[in-house]
């Protein structure tokens, strides 16, 4: 059972009717056929067989946005959540009035866990794709692969639980034996990884975005502690390329097997160079990352 948001009443008005221009987001929401999205989330969440006891979850084309704007800004569930507060625009696009109640972080991780979990994430962003290349808005000519960091929304406490089991040594008697698991925090899913000599716990968002207009072709969420330079292939199986097109990557990403990757499907190395113990950067190299950056 779903809450309902989005009744916008006099203050919505007054403070909408000073805008003076439209920004992205009020040209993306015009592109895109919001009510087709919803009920393909209808039908691939299931939301009406759920029991209806308890508190009633946000509408799922709402989360559904609020998942785009944290990939577009880059914004951390905690982040994100400050920001539907804080910016009249984000909680608009997403559908919340003023006198509406945010998700809170752990909301918003829930639901991005919960796509993840069914592998829905793909199925939502290629339809959007689909209507945006309908609508001649976007012509696939490159891309750009990143990664950002997803802090999880669940304090990382270290939990250690210690069970003694019973081990049968194959002459019918029981060895009594400790077994210990570790464990952070109730995020299981979750993991440690470092960026610039920082430590986060949460999740990496692996994604693929066009080189003119910033919309993502492709993404999937990992643990942190994933490498970036695994998931390269993986990103751009499902951007869907054409022939010529040219792929843009940071440091992260430099591998002989992603460079081949990309030759065995006719795309163009745009895979920052990267400089290996005893073996520098040759001016051409250099040259060549200018460029790229």
């Amino acid at each position: 059972m779903e809450r309902k948001v989005g009744t916008f009443g006099l203050a919505d008005f007054c403070i909408g009717s000073k805008r003076k221009r439209h920004n992205f987001l009020d040209d993306v929401s015009g592109l895109i056929v919001w009510d087709e999205i919803e009920i393909l989330l209808q039908r691939k969440l299931n939301r009406n067989k759920v029991n209806t006891v308890g508190v009633k979850a946000y509408p799922a084309l709402v989360m559904f946005k609020v998942l785009l704007l944290q990939a577009w800004y880059n914004l951390s569930d905690l982040e994100m959540e400050c920001a539907l507060c804080d910016r009249i625009s984000f909680a608009r696009f997403a559908g919340f009035s003023l006198e509406d109640d945010m998700p809170d972080h752990t909301t918003i991780c829930r639901f991005r866990n919960l796509l993840t979990e069914r592998g829905l994430m793909h199925t939502f962003l290629d339809e959007i794709n689909q209507q945006l290349e309908t609508r001649g808005k976007l012509v696939k000519t490159g891309c750009i692969v990143d990664a950002s960091i997803i802090p999880s929304a669940a304090r990382p406490v270290k939990r250690v639980d210690i069970e003694v089991v019973s081990k049968d040594n194959g002459e019918d008697e029981f060895i009594p034996t400790v077994a210990v698991h570790e464990s952070y925090s109730h995020d299981e899913d979750a993991a440690w990884t470092c960026k610039g000599n920082k430590f986060f716990y949460g999740y990496k968002m692996h994604a693929g975005t066009d080189d003119k207009e910033g919309f993502i072709l492709s993404g999937h969420v990992t643990p942190g502690n994933n490498s970036d330079t695994g998931e390269f292939c993986e990103v751009m199986k499902r951007a869907e390329l054409p022939e010529k097109s040219r792929v843009y990557a940071d440091k992260g990403y430099t591998s002989k097997a992603n460079s081949e990757y990309l030759h065995l499907q006719n795309l163009k190395d745009g895979i920052l160079d990267k400089a290996q113990r005893n073996k520098p950067l040759t001016p051409r190299q250099r040259k060549r990352n200018r460029l790229i950056s």
